[in-house]
């Protein structure tokens, strides 16, 4: 054995020991058992009658303070066990509870049976933690009522076929006559409710203390959500909306759709991939070339090219092509493959982020672009095109997959082959976890690429229809079926072009072995598989939640860590694995070929990178903005506080101060380039509206802090104020958007707009104050709230000067933007 190859294996084995430690040490389940959050998982808002137990028990989860992940981000929360949850009714409930103290088990759950009392309507139970009663939640069941057609499917734009009934009974048992129950259709997030109607809106309850309705649904296919309420208290029925489910299904609309977005899913990966490559036209083929030296290297290259081109199957086809021409040999073309799995993650890993809001934009700027004659800037065109048309198809699958995760019937067919264990610390199913790599694997062959059966696994996570359990087999079938390509290309190709396809093939083997192997390799107290262990603590977010939080990117990471994984254990043995495919196809030995490297930098080229900065530098404009719009209009003139917006708002003022630092640094980094005049000559200005950028955000937590302050006096904004407030913030809001449209613009106009929107805030915060001032001298209002109303007068002039100090600096930004 050689010394390279000893070497490269104690590196291997020392990165994979570190990655698990750092698992164990960083991800520890929480010690101290302090109780922030207790979370419903079952059981609540339920139906039943006098005296008799509700159907299902009640299920808690008991959870820790949010703790950071291993590598940043949110975070996640740990179950907590052995916590003593007492359970008691209030507001004059008569609930029995058993136990009513329950202590929670290894997962942080506690479940206890809760049975009706002679009490009819609306009953409320209180749960308490011992050690943190603080934390506690109230929960409500409904006695003396029974609902028979929640959660019931039915065809769009047609009448129930079988009506909606709610049956009432006394606390002697008898049925409950002549009680009026109305039906409320409330609303929806797909707007179903303007489209749908409820045929009975009020009905009596008859002898058998029965009220039918029957609703007629609208054309959209989604939930449609039915609001219950009974009020009749000199019978003892009090119920506040309880809500209940239709479910409206187009089969034709949803098949449609969802082949639709991933046709244009498929298509822009594709468009996206082809313009890159015209782009670099025979960059990539050098890069490969060149690269291919040794085997760690041959890795870079691969993962590079791949990541570029967007396609494992089109690097792997490219390699076949070069082995067929005498210009790689095996060793080379192994190491490119293992780089191949690597790179082809890329493409989850960013359709795994929110950018469906780019979708659009790219659409239109990219087929604009692309109708160039110009071969690079048509390429140009097509890869902006097909990314938009990438994001679209995906939003238009996730959208209506989510929408049929609610769907008992549609979500019953992935149950087959759930791979999540029935029970906490339980072992994940071998049928299941087999059943999953097999689809995946039939799903990839059928669509010829592993990239867009990611995309559908990406989609069906998002909508609820798969957990994280069940999509980690699947992406190991996707990785088995992309051998496939490789294996087609191979057939009239040579020898040495055949043993690098088995290559492939044997390395996604191995791979799915080495996973099925961790998935009884038990980690912490919830004996959850080592590697999904690793992955969630890496990871922001608690996949494992009753709530499963950020999953797409949890799969994303998963199926960036599974090949790598592979790749650093199989790399030591990169020329045994090679001599292990000759042995399998014998093969005489073949030369090597000198190729030459092309690795691009962004900080290489400081005209990009500064575009990059401006960009930047508007965004955060905008997303500071957009704080200071809810924190002026939705908090302050509307008299609201609302602790998860508030929170919201307190975690975009930690996004902001991150992208400060962040464009900071790459303006320091760019300083250290070679740059021409004008482009040091715009750094510092950069730098300058960096800060005015992240002090606007500033201004969103003195707002919020005015607002609390008002609303500790009793009152809200007058309606005088709120008239004068909204004057000022449109004079405001005008010059924001002036401001940020001349960033990354050559039209001098919006900054002229700016600066004059600037002078006439100062007009007219001197007038808005002198006038409250002259209320306040007549007695109309109180000196505390004319105090905040002045300070908000202040907070908004400062606001204006921050924008004003980035419109002042936009012109030289607008000055040198072409040269960049």
């Amino acid at each position: 054995m050689s010394a390279f190859f000893k070497k490269t294996t104690q590196i291997s084995l020392a990165i994979l020991s570190g990655l698990f430690l750092l698992c164990a040490i960083g991800c520890n389940e929480n010690s101290d058992n302090e109780i922030d959050q207790v979370r419903i998982v079952d059981g609540d808002e339920q139906c039943g009658l006098p005296g008799k137990p509700f159907d299902k028990q009640l299920k808690l989860e008991l959870l820790g303070p949010q703790q950071p992940g291993l590598l940043g981000g949110k975070g996640s929360r740990s179950p907590i066990s052995g916590a003593m949850v007492r359970f008691e009714p209030i507001n004059g409930s008569d609930l029995q509870v058993n136990p009513t103290i329950a202590t929670t088990d290894a997962g942080g759950g506690v479940s206890v049976t809760v049975t009706a009392g002679k009490a009819t309507g609306d009953q409320f139970l209180r749960a308490i933690p011992q050690d943190n009663p603080d934390k506690s939640i109230t929960l409500r069941f409904i006695s003396g009522m029974q609902i028979n057609g929640n959660n019931r499917q039915y065809r769009t734009e047609s009448v129930s076929t079988k009506p909606i009934s709610v049956k009432l009974v006394k606390s002697d048992g008898l049925p409950a006559v002549g009680i009026p129950v109305t039906f409320d259709l409330l609303a929806n997030s797909d707007g179903a409710k303007s489209s749908a109607k409820i045929l009975t809106p009020i009905a009596l309850t008859n002898t058998n203390g029965i009220a039918e309705t029957d609703v007629k649904l609208g054309k959209n296919s989604g939930i449609y959500n039915i609001g219950i309420s009974v009020v009749a208290p000199e019978s003892g029925f009090i119920v506040q909306d309880k809500m209940i489910k239709l479910l409206g299904f187009n089969v034709l609309t949803v098949t449609i759709t969802v082949l639709g977005g991933l046709a244009l899913f498929v298509f822009g990966m594709e468009l996206m991939g082809d313009g890159i490559r015209m782009i670099a036209g025979e960059n990539m083929k050098k890069v490969l070339q060149f690269f291919a030296r040794n085997g760690i290297v041959a890795v870079l290259a691969g993962t590079f090219v791949t990541a570029v081109i967007q396609s494992s199957s089109a690097t792997t086809v490219m390699v076949i092509g070069f082995i067929n021409a005498g210009l790689l040999n095996l060793s080379q073309a192994i190491g490119i493959i293992f780089g191949a799995n690597i790179g082809t993650t890329v493409t989850a890993q960013i359709i795994s982020f929110n950018l469906s809001g780019l979708a659009l934009p790219a659409i239109i700027i990219g087929f604009v672009i692309s109708l160039s004659k110009k071969q690079t800037v048509k390429g140009w065109g097509e890869s902006i095109l097909g990314f938009g048309l990438l994001f679209f198809g995906m939003m238009m699958m996730s959208d209506e997959l989510k929408m049929l995760a609610d769907f008992p019937g549609f979500r019953s067919v992935f149950q087959l082959f759930d791979c999540q264990p029935a029970t906490v610390g339980g072992w994940m199913p071998i049928g299941a976890v087999l059943g999953a790599i097999s689809i995946g694997l039939v799903a990839t062959m059928l669509i010829q690429s592993s990239s867009a059966a990611m995309g559908i696994v990406l989609a069906l996570a998002a909508g609820g229809l798969i957990n994280f359990w069940t999509a980690v087999p699947l992406l190991i079938g996707t990785n088995i079926g992309t051998t496939v390509t490789a294996i087609l290309a191979a057939l009239t190709a040579n020898r040495v072009a055949k043993q690098a396809a088995t290559a492939h093939t044997l390395f996604n083997l191995f791979g799915a072995a080495v996973m099925i192997a961790l998935f009884y390799v038990p980690f912490g107290p919830q004996r959850i598989p080592v590697f999904l262990y690793f992955i969630n603590a890496i990871t922001p977010g608690n996949v494992f939640a009753v709530d499963p939080q950020n999953i797409e990117r949890h799969i994303a990471m998963a199926h960036t860590f599974f090949n790598v994984t592979v790749v650093v254990l199989l790399l030591p043995f990169i020329n045994r694995f090679a001599q292990f495919c000759n042995w399998l196809l014998p093969i005489p030995a073949n030369e090597k070929i000198r190729i030459q490297p092309l690795e691009p930098n962004l900080l290489a080229t400081p005209s990009v990178a500064l575009k990059q900065t401006v960009c930047a530098i508007r965004t955060m404009v905008e997303d500071s903005w957009k704080m200071v719009d809810l924190s002026v209009n939705t908090h302050f003139i509307a008299g609201v506080s609302d602790k998860e917006k508030y929170a919201a708002l307190a975690e975009a003022e930690e996004r902001i101060d991150a992208m400060q630092a962040e464009v900071t640094a790459y303006l320091v980094k760019i300083t250290r380039r070679p740059l021409t005049e004008p482009q040091s000559e715009l750094v510092p200005l950069l730098m300058h509206c960096t800060n005015d950028a992240e002090r606007i955000a500033d201004h969103t937590e003195q707002i919020l802090k005015l607002t609390d302050r008002l609303l500790k006096t009793g009152k809200k904004v007058s309606l005088s104020g709120k008239k004068d407030l909204r004057k000022l913030w449109n004079v405001l809001d005008d010059q924001a958007r002036n401001t940020i449209a001349a960033l990354g613009s050559t039209n001098p106009e919006q900054i002229k707009f700016a600066l004059k929107d600037e002078r006439k805030l100062q007009k007219l915060a001197t007038k808005l104050e002198a006038a409250h001032t002259e209320r306040l001298r007549k007695g109309k209002c109180q000196l505390v709230n004319a105090v905040i109303f002045v300070e908000m007068l202040g907070e908004m002039i400062k606001i204006g000067e921050r924008l004003t100090n980035i419109a002042e600096r936009t012109p030289e930004i607008q000055k040198h933007y072409i040269g960049l």
